[in-house]
């Protein structure tokens, strides 16, 4: 194995990890304030955040987030 290519792989875990947990996070923050939604708004922000997997989570934690109320 090359040094180069496991720099690479070495640096790109902790990327994927950290996408990871703001892709759970943003799932579960979504499914606490579901009561506050419609149906229809409710799978329109998980399909955002699951098919825009870094731009999704970022709108939904600096926009959609405070338009519903915490239970």
């Amino acid at each position: 194995m090359d040094l180069a290519s496991m720099g690479i792989g070495l640096i790109s875990i902790p990327i994927v990890v950290a996408l990871a947990v703001l892709w759970i996070a943003s799932l579960v923050s979504i499914f606490r304030r579901s009561n506050a939604m419609s149906g229809l708004e409710l799978i329109g922000w998980c399909a955002l955040v699951l098919f825009a997997q870094f731009f999704g989570p970022l709108i939904w934690f600096f926009i959609g987030r405070s338009r519903y109320a915490a239970p």
